[in-house]
């Protein structure tokens, strides 16, 4: 008898210090963090429960010398979530992040953080028919509506 899969991972993706881990903290009461000095070094990780399928959700660090991680965490995912810094905008981390997720068909979201610091939209040049979420990690403002807009995407 085959066994259905009722779990689902996914991996909230970005550049260095674009509020990854904030934005799981705001997903998952409880997580485990991986870091030095507050810092992400290798992954953050927590789950929930969605009408009964566990969705296990990693993070992974945003400065390039732990790439490796982001391709080993990355592995098997259903989805994804890119956090932009929405101060900054996209940085070449971001761009290869988003291209390597176009290349293998996965369903992803953009959250642009930090609203709060910078309100407004990204420039999305480049960027169709993916869902831009205007968010505030630090004040869990747009986190919640992202997942479900993530997960709706990884039904179809």
């Amino acid at each position: 008898m085959k066994r259905r899969n009722k779990e689902t991972k996914i991996v909230i993706l970005g550049s260095y210090d674009s509020g990854k881990t904030t934005t799981l903290e705001n997903i998952c009461e409880k997580i485990l963090k991986i870091d030095y000095n507050g810092t992400t070094i290798a992954m953050d990780y927590g789950n929930i429960d969605v009408n009964g399928k566990k969705v296990h959700i990693f993070t992974t660090p945003g400065q390039e010398r732990f790439k490796f991680m982001r391709e080993i965490l990355s592995q098997g995912l259903n989805g994804a979530i890119v956090v932009i810094d929405s101060s900054r905008g996209f940085t070449s981390t971001d761009e290869n992040i988003i291209k390597r997720l176009n290349s293998n068909n996965i369903p992803y979201v953009i959250f642009a953080n930090k609203q709060d610091i910078n309100p407004g939209e990204l420039d999305n040049d480049g960027i169709h028919d993916v869902p831009i979420i205007p968010t505030i990690a630090s004040e869990g403002k747009g986190i919640k509506d992202g997942l479900n807009i993530l997960l709706n995407l990884m039904k179809s």
